[in-house]
């Protein structure tokens, strides 16, 4: 049985959460700057101490046990705690708060970016680090205080808030327009269509829902990211479906056209993600009131 007295190490722990993070010795001492020895070396001496093994060692990898699984969760959480209470104690003689973001790149570069001076008009005291990310929210650190996704809507994703829901405008340059004109949906078919490397099935969907038939030419180069497509559509690669908030003030400055306001909603929306422990520091319930105004669902 574990003495109270005798806590497992930061060290042990941030081991534990690594090796679990990429379910790898080898890789979980790469991102800990640390040798493969000394991570194991950490492990043993954890297990040792809980009286129980936290992985299962196969010869085609490893694995959580039970115990392992029910062990992760607190751990990261208590992790995140001990981190953002130390954080929050050595802010509280500054005049300035610091609100650390991860978001994905597209968001930030095409509509956080240019929107954050509006909130530090707001917020004088609170200054924004930005980093980006893609995909679900691995609790496995306290490096962000709000993360924002864009992912398949659902009721099921853990201290999360549904901001927006997406919806899709097609856009095209004005030159390219000029030269090949949109005046009725079938004119859609005869265009180049930039393709989106990570929702390789958008136009297709699109296509369907406008009861298109015939093949379009996808442009030659596929595109990962939404600012990526939208500096392709803005040099006449093609047409591109790109997300309204984000392109809204391009289309009212006629940088780029929707031909025929022609739209799509699909299944997936952005979300923010804040540790419920969190919820109640002063520059994350600002930030919060503050996207929401501006980005919130009417």
């Amino acid at each position: 049985m574990l003495n109270e007295t005798h806590l497992p190490s930061i060290k042990a722990l941030r081991t534990f959460v690594a090796v679990a993070d990429h379910m790898s010795f080898s890789k979980a001492a790469k991102s800990l700057f640390v040798s493969q020895g000394a991570v194991s070396k950490n492990i043993s001496a954890l297990e040792q101490q809980l009286g129980q093994p936290l992985f299962n060692r196969r010869l085609n990898g490893i694995e959580l046990t039970r115990a392992g699984e029910q062990y992760l969760p607190k751990i990261i959480e208590a992790l995140e705690i001990i981190q953002y209470t130390t954080e929050s104690l050595m802010l509280i003689d500054q005049v300035e708060e610091v609100l650390s973001l991860n978001v994905t790149p597209s968001f930030a570069s095409l509509w956080l970016i240019p929107q954050i001076q509006d909130f530090y008009c707001l917020n004088k005291n609170i200054r924004v680090r930005i980093k980006t990310g893609d995909g679900l929210i691995k609790k496995t650190n306290g490096e962000s205080d709000i993360a924002i996704r864009c992912l398949q809507i659902t009721k099921h994703y853990e201290n999360a808030t549904l901001l927006r829901k997406e919806k899709l405008l097609l856009v095209a340059s004005p030159q390219r327009l000029k030269h090949q004109p949109i005046t009725t949906v079938e004119d859609v078919q005869q265009h180049n269509l930039i393709f989106h490397l990570t929702r390789p099935q958008l136009w297709e969907k699109f296509k369907k829902q406008k009861g298109l038939t015939q093949n379009n030419h996808y442009s030659s180069t596929g595109f990962e990211h939404f600012y990526m497509s939208l500096e392709a559509a803005k040099g006449g690669l093609g047409l591109a479906l790109l997300p309204e908030f984000m392109v809204n003030k391009l289309i009212q400055q006629e940088e780029l056209i929707n031909p025929l306001g022609l739209s799509m909603e699909t299944q997936y929306g952005y979300y923010m993600f804040i540790p419920s422990y969190r919820l109640s520091s002063r520059k994350i319930y600002e930030f919060k009131q503050w996207i929401m105004g501006r980005l919130g669902e009417e």
